[in-house]
């Protein structure tokens, strides 16, 4: 193949999908959360089952995709976006433990979850893993865009989305270091993120683009 699988959307998705795995498998070490699989995993199939029956190829690859540059930008927003899925699964865990603790009735996660301050700390650490990863990716890749086809977005529907969900990171990282956001709201905020990653990745299957799949 003579580069990276990270040329086409499909092949990034697959990429990412790995590395959610192994930062999966860190996390639940480090933070000694042993139902975090059970949150991430199902992520993770999804996305496998997004890329399934794709065209390895986009569009313009030889003349776009020819640079180490773009190499880095894939790769460090794949591992922002990987830090954001445990983000996600964080959170979710997060909102599941507190409505069992307000309602005094534990349900099947009840005692295999962490408390509320471990799930609070876990959050807010792959945010602050995954922000600047992706930001640093998203900049290289604005870079590329305006050097080979002249614009910063190029009129692609996957850079436009992906701007309006880094904006949302970049609200909830200032809404914790500013604000004091923690708990319900940085877990709510966290989950509408990941919604807005989850509409960019629809973006670029679905609507034309350069990074069309």
């Amino acid at each position: 193949m003579g580069r990276p699988p990270l040329a086409s959307l499909p092949e990034a998705v697959s990429v990412a999908v790995w590395v959610v795995v192994l930062l999966e498998m860190w996390a639940e070490r480090h933070y000694g959360v042993r139902v975090l699989g059970a949150f991430v995993f199902p992520v993770a199939v999804m996305l496998s089952m997004s890329a399934v029956g794709r065209p390895l190829e986009g569009p313009d690859i030889d003349r776009a995709l020819s640079g180490a540059w773009l190499w880095v930008h894939i790769g460090l927003a794949l591992i922002g976006i990987a830090a954001f899925v445990l983000n996600f699964a964080g959170a979710v865990m997060y909102l599941l433990q507190e409505r069992a603790l307000k309602a005094k009735r534990p349900g099947t996660f009840y005692y295999r979850l962490p408390s509320l301050e471990t799930l609070d700390r876990l959050t807010y650490r792959t945010l602050a893993l995954g922000f600047p990863f992706l930001t640093t990716g998203l900049l290289l890749g604005a870079l590329w865009a305006r050097r080979v086809w002249g614009s910063i977005f190029a009129f692609d529907p996957l850079a436009l989305f992906s701007f309006v969900a880094w904006a949302i990171y970049a609200a909830t990282l200032a809404g914790r270091a500013a604000a004091g956001w923690h708990g319900r709201r940085a877990a709510y905020f966290a989950i509408i993120g990941f919604a807005a990653l989850v509409l960019t990745l629809g973006a670029g299957f679905l609507l034309p683009g350069r990074h069309g799949s």
